[in-house]
């Protein structure tokens, strides 16, 4: 990568960080800035992480071994995948359907909402990547 888009990435990732962080500490009337730096941090983070892996797979060199590469390398029975789709759906909609239910007030519909998100998205990689 070239040294700008290196800034680039590295500026994206602050400013997405930075974002979550003001949204969680100003949802409320009562400003809440334990709340917005502590997932400011960990917004950080977790997109840090994304971040190597990235490069990792894009890499000629070999990956070094560690719990992700042993866990990759398990065989079990394909189908698995459609099943781990089908229960990451189901997780996902009860998640939205529990905002209509559950006292959204605090952070609750933002995490109610982020797990919905990750639990779509998780269901339709799952089954994408699962063998016909």
């Amino acid at each position: 990568m070239t040294r700008l888009s290196e800034t680039g990435v590295a500026g994206g990732i602050a400013a997405v960080s930075v974002l979550v962080g003001l949204v969680v500490a100003f949802d409320d009337p009562q400003v809440n800035l334990a709340a917005g730096v502590v997932w400011t941090a960990a917004t950080g983070m977790v997109l840090l992480r994304v971040r190597g892996w990235v490069r990792e797979a894009r890499s000629d060199e070999p990956p070094e071994p560690g719990p992700l590469l042993r866990l990759a390398e398990l065989d079990y029975d394909p189908r698995y995948d459609r099943y781990l789709g089908v229960v990451l759906f189901v997780l996902g909609i009860a998640a939205f359907a529990a905002l209509l239910v559950v006292d959204t007030s605090d952070s609750n519909a933002l995490f109610l909402v982020g797990v919905g998100h990750f639990c779509l998205i998780a269901a339709l990689g799952a089954v994408a990547l699962s063998e016909r």
